[in-house]
């Protein structure tokens, strides 16, 4: 049970986003601005994703069993393939992993036995509103569509209806679907917090900060002695970091994210309930962009810090 704990949670954690960097000057302050995504069918997005990310993992005593730090790089592409009579559009997002280091590792941990991930390609379908609303996701495997919903759709905002000006703040809350389990719940909160230059963007910083909790059933195939056994995750996943939004041309341009969790795997059997293992991940992500393809033929290619 505690090594299926350890592959199922390390599953969550090396992918995804949307960023770009390079953050210079302060633009001057403007107006309220009307925000929205404004990518149309046959466009294609590329962007370069950094992930530092590392997990502990521990017994049921607090004892630390195994530890592991890398980094990974991974290509990242998002194409706009169509826009429903409601203004949906339908997103392919892909993830194909280019690079992956193995900083460190307990001597006795399996990580450094590992098959190579370089070549992995995670994809998923997106239907997504001009606001930023996700509609729905999809992906060929459950676990990696409540990874996309519980890691990555709360830090992209639903903007507001109206034009906001500068220190604006809103908040989200909204329910994930859990493959074997209740829906999770997501709070979030974002602000409009100032305008700065990217590359050559006049970009709108949009900050966030989420948390999301959920339980999710599993079937204990050790440690149990009664038949009615049953095994839950508890994991809660905190995400705070910043957006750059190029508002005039609407996409984003750079995205900084900063994901926690703790999980925990539980047993319940005879009516008492105890904890057999604890995941902690830390995962910094920098998104930037590399390229847009647009439908007609064009190119375009950036170099950003």
């Amino acid at each position: 049970m505690k090594r299926r704990f350890q592959i199922q949670r390390a599953l969550t954690w090396p992918l995804l986003a949307f960023v770009l960097s390079g953050c210079g000057e302060k633009l001057p302050s403007s107006g309220p601005i009307f925000f929205e995504f404004k990518q149309q069918p046959g466009d294609k997005y590329v962007y370069k994703v950094f992930d530092e990310v590392g997990w502990t993992f521990r017994d049921s005593t607090g004892k630390i069993y195994d530890t592991v730090q890398h980094v990974q790089e991974q290509k990242s592409i998002m194409k706009f393939t169509g826009i429903d009579s409601n203004a949906i559009r339908t997103v392919d997002l892909s993830f194909m992993i280019t690079m992956d280091s193995l900083l460190s590792a307990a001597e006795s941990s399996r990580w450094k036995k590992r098959k190579s991930p370089i070549g992995n390609k995670y994809e998923f379908e997106l239907r997504m509103r001009a606001n930023g609303a996700i509609v729905a996701v999809n992906s060929a495997r459950p676990g990696l569509t409540l990874f996309y919903e519980t890691a990555y759709r709360p830090s992209q905002p639903i903007f507001p209806a109206n034009a906001i000006a500068l220190g604006y703040s809103w908040s989200q809350s909204f329910k994930v679907n859990v493959p074997q389990g209740e829906p999770g719940a997501v709070e979030a909160e974002y602000k409009f917090s100032a305008l700065e230059k990217v590359g050559d963007f006049d970009c709108a910083v949009i900050e966030f900060k989420s948390e999301v909790n959920y339980i999710e059933a599993f079937t204990p195939r050790e440690k149990c002695e009664v038949s009615d056994c049953i095994g839950k995750y508890q994991s809660r996943t905190l995400s705070e970091g910043k957006l750059y939004f190029a508002y005039r041309e609407g996409f984003v341009v750079k995205k900084i994210n900063l994901l926690t969790a703790n999980s925990e795997a539980m047993i319940t059997q005879g009516g008492a309930t105890k904890t057999i293992s604890r995941a902690q991940q830390r995962d910094q992500e920098t998104i930037t962009l590399l390229a847009i393809y647009r439908s007609g033929g064009e190119k375009l290619t950036f170099a950003i810090d």
